[in-house]
């Protein structure tokens, strides 16, 4: 364990409480009024079912050897207890029916406003472990606590009334009986709650470990990692790692457990024994006649009820504690800011970007780029080249208003990248990057996806595709654009990775841009047709501005200005000749490629 819970104020949690009532509220009034009325007219039945059995007994008492008329008597008691188990049983049938609509309503609501603040926070969050840990936990809390903290809460609701409707009837028997039973209890709440704060501490501190387990049984079950994983035999190995984390949780949790029983037992005793002490005050009462019979049956069974339903309700009523702590880390991350949305509006005049002396870090890492300046003009073609690791992917985000630089600024069209909705950008602008997603849907969503809105365009797409080089491939499809494309779907057709990067380049094309990026999109294909595509790619993005990423010197030479990058920072910029005549840093990669390439030709 590598992280501690945080101390959580009663506010906090009472906050976190009434935040999801109001969401159970919204999502399903009508339900929530049914299984809340239903369970606090179930809560007054057991008072009406001890009263009966009182007036019952006292009443066989009366008719012991009577004959047949004094039955008669006793015949409406018998038809009211069997009138209370009709009505319990529907209002338990009402109360399932209403706790089924309020957590299929609720589950969903809550999934939707995570998986809504997933997509919509910015792209920076995802380089933080924290942020990661903080989703695991909302994930879990809409999936698995929604609906058992509102059951907890309304039996805790219902439990109250029961214990009322209780100390009712022990006005009956002697004004000490329910003083003996609380304090005899009073020492379960303590350690009902504290059991609720070391639960949820554990479940926090483990939550890192728990999403290691879970990724290890995620790369066993991946298609993709299927084939590495056999070819070198790491099957074993990893359901062993699996095996020794998952022990680790387990261990940890039963240790827990074994120390919640030795205090809990504490509790347990002292209840015992204040029930204990209430049935002799009862039978006291009863010695000296202050009871009849059918009253001194009915208390003990009020005592026994009484007891049971306090020791549930002070355990629920823990584990209402621990659920909320749950919502509220659900909370926290729902109602997080989304990404920051600037108030200055962008010209619509094609975009002309200035990159100021811009330096970026993921996260706490060491700077990725340093001091970056950089004009791409309207229109312009720019090529990024430099070794692995020069900082070529995070400028293309920097351009794309992915990130925001944590040194300098950005310019678009004179406007400081911060102060511009980002969404508004990023409309402007296309990319396809090297880990491209292949999009488990159909062909018209694949490329349809570049601008959502116009999925419905059925000629537009289909242009997008014959631009992106898809078009032929398409039409050998059964289906053709109706083709769902992969294999995690039943009927789901597979592609070669080249098919899935013409799909790509379509959905780039699709997006009517202003600005188009290509993250090596071509890395998987030969050197002469990266060539082509990039041909082609200049040709498609007439009138636009274009920067493309490649480890080929040769491709960059279709740009109309280079730029190298070495670690972090620009090192040579300038056209293919100017930068073969500096016989710099451009220069030496290229000639190494391309004796590589000669000593291939033959």
């Amino acid at each position: 364990m590598n992280q501690n819970a945080p101390n959580i104020h009663p506010r906090e949690v009472r906050q976190a409480l009434m935040w999801f009532a109001g969401i159970l509220w919204r999502g399903a009034p009508t339900a929530m009024l049914l299984n809340v009325s239903g369970r606090f007219i179930a809560a007054l039945l057991p008072a009406g079912r001890i009263l009966l059995i009182k007036e019952l007994v006292d009443a066989v008492h009366a008719a012991f050897g009577q004959g047949e008329d004094q039955f008669i008597a006793v015949a409406p008691l018998l038809a009211g207890l069997a009138g209370l188990r009709m009505l319990e049983a529907v209002l338990n049938a009402v109360q399932d029916h209403a706790a089924a609509a309020i957590r299929e309503q609720t589950s969903w609501k809550l999934q939707e406003r995570v998986l809504d603040r997933a997509a919509t926070v910015g792209l920076d969050a995802f380089e933080h472990r924290e942020f990661f840990d903080r989703m695991q936990r909302a994930r879990q809390a809409a999936y698995f606590r929604a609906y058992g903290i509102f059951r907890d809460a309304t039996a805790v609701l219902e439990g109250f009334v029961v214990l009322c409707s209780l100390i009712a009837l022990f006005a009956t028997g002697h004004w000490s009986i329910p003083l003996v039973l609380f304090l005899g209890t009073a020492p379960v709440f303590y350690t009902q709650i504290r059991r609720g704060r070391e639960i949820y501490a554990l479940f926090y501190q483990q939550t890192p470990e728990q999403r290691r387990a879970e990724y290890l049984v995620e790369l066993m079950t991946d298609r993709d990692a299927a084939k590495e994983v056999r070819l070198y035999g790491l099957g074993d190995l990893l359901v062993r790692t699996w095996e020794e984390v998952a022990q680790t949780l387990r261990q940890q949790r039963l240790r827990l457990t074994l120390r919640q029983q030795r205090y809990m037992s504490g509790g347990r005793l002292s209840g015992i024994t204040s029930a204990l002490l209430s049935l002799v005050i009862l039978l006291y009462q009863a010695t000296y006649g202050a009871l009849t019979l059918g009253g001194f049956f009915a208390l003990a069974e009020a005592i026994t009820r009484f007891q049971g339903t306090l020791f549930q309700l002070l355990r629920q009523m823990g584990d209402v504690f621990e659920q909320t702590l749950h919502i509220r880390d659900l909370r926290d991350f729902v109602e997080s800011p989304p990404e920051p949305e600037g108030q200055t509006a962008l010209p619509s005049t094609p975009l002309d970007i200035a990159i100021e002396d811009a330096g970026f870090a993921y996260g706490d890492g060491p700077p990725v780029l340093s001091g970056v300046n950089l004009r791409l003009r309207p229109g312009e073609k720019l090529a990024l080249v430099g070794e692995n690791g020069a900082g070529k992917t995070t400028l293309i985000k920097l351009l794309l208003g992915l990130y925001q630089p944590s040194a300098g600024r950005l310019l678009y069209n004179g406007v400081d990248g911060r102060e511009i909705d980002p969404q508004v950008l990023r409309q402007r602008c296309a990319a396809v990057f090297q880990d491209f997603v292949q999009y488990q849907r159909t062909v018209r969503e694949n490329i349809g996806y570049g601008q959502a809105e116009a999925l419905a365009n059925q000629a537009r797409v289909e242009r997008a595709a014959t631009a992106g080089g898809s078009a032929l491939m398409i039409d050998s499809l059964a289906e053709r654009y109706n083709t769902t494309l992969g294999r995690y779907f039943e009927g789901g057709q597979d592609l070669s990775r080249g098919q899935w990067q013409k799909l790509a380049l379509s959905r780039a094309y699709f997006r009517d841009a202003q600005i188009l990026v290509f993250d090596e999109p071509t890395a998987a294909l030969d050197p002469r047709a990266e060539l082509e595509v990039f041909r082609q790619f200049l040709a498609l993005s007439e009138g636009k501005s274009a920067v493309f990423v490649s480890h080929r010197m040769a491709s960059a030479r279709v740009a109309d200005r280079i730029l190298v990058l070495s670690q972090g920072r620009v090192l040579e910029e300038g056209t293919h000749t100017e930068l073969m005549q500096r016989r710099g840093e451009y220069a030496r990669m290229f000639f190494l490629q391309a004796q590589w390439y000669q000593q291939e030709a033959p």
